[in-house]
């Protein structure tokens, strides 16, 4: 009995292990060749298997891309969370999240290029749109919950409803993130450009 439960035991670390090479390959392969280049078996090739064991993980290129999808997020969102963490006063940690919220988009960390893919997918792919939805969702309440609620704490009122707060700070990001990719700033224009959203941010809220 005792060896029969050790087989087993084994034997899911191993399954987990293969899942896990099998996200991380196909992260490496979307953010490099992008999903419309990129077939279930180049990211088999990635991660070392074969692609019978990419379909044993998930059964579909979209449930895949789904779970690629929340990987992504989770990075992007543990970095965010990491500095905002950091010691200081809330303004000052919101300064920092904002700073880092602006990096991964200027830097075009794979995480982030691969989430720009599904959104791309998403205008054609239902089930995909649907997933970016509810991943959307998830940062706006991270953004609410880690950040917009100590200034509520503070005193602080928002002029407008909490929850739309965190769509204007992403959609502002987003569209800078694209103007950056075609006409990038000097550094100089990209610390005004913070300032500036920080205090647009900040003029959404009144004592």
């Amino acid at each position: 009995m005792v060896r029969i439960a050790t087989g087993r035991k084994s034997g899911y670390k191993k399954s987990e292990a293969s899942r896990e090479q099998v996200l991380d390959a196909a992260i490496r392969v979307l953010a490099k060749q992008g999903i419309a280049n990129t077939s279930v078996q180049d990211i088999a090739d990635a991660a070392g298997l074969s692609k019978g064991a990419v379909h044993y993980h998930f059964e579909s290129k979209e449930e895949l891309l789904e779970r690629v999808l929340d990987r992504c997020c989770e990075a992007v969102e543990a970095r965010i969370r990491a500095v905002f963490a950091q010691e200081g006063l809330p303004l000052e940690r919101i300064h920092r999240a904002l700073a880092e919220m602006w990096a991964v988009r200027r830097d075009g960390v794979r995480e982030m290029r691969v989430l720009s893919e599904l959104h791309s997918l998403s205008r054609q792919n239902k089930r995909i749109k649907k997933a970016c939805g509810e991943a959307l969702q998830r940062a706006c309440r991270q953004m609410i919950d880690t950040g917009l609620e100590h200034l509520v704490a503070m005193g602080l009122r928002p002029k407008v409803p909490v929850e739309v707060i965190p769509r204007l700070i992403i959609a502002t990001l987003d569209g800078l993130s694209l103007q950056q990719e075609i006409d990038p700033v000097s550094p100089e224009t990209e610390a005004v450009m913070m300032r500036a959203l920080e205090a647009t941010t900040m003029s959404l809220f009144e004592l």
